[in-house]
């Protein structure tokens, strides 16, 4: 009985771990549902489009070849 009471803390901690890591299933998003997986190394990002801050329209293709980054926010 105390070696099994002995094994509970460090049992809880790996499997609290574990459950922080995701290892228990896939990422899910705001609505439950899983999340989309994105481009994988070395392939071509997709053709993202949006506003600048100046408010002018603008296609990620535009600018290929040249090192981009790009900063998204969201709020819910």
């Amino acid at each position: 009985m105390r070696r099994l009471l002995a094994a509970a803390p460090p049992s809880l901690a790996l499997a609290f771990a574990l459950y922080g890591c995701q290892l228990f299933g896939p990422p899910k998003g705001p609505a439950g549902d899983a999340l989309a997986e994105g481009p994988r190394v070395g392939e071509g990002a997709p053709d993202i489009e949006g506003e600048d801050l100046e408010g002018n329209r603008f296609h990620l293709s535009d600018y290929r070849g040249k090192v981009v980054v790009l900063d998204f926010w969201a709020n819910y």
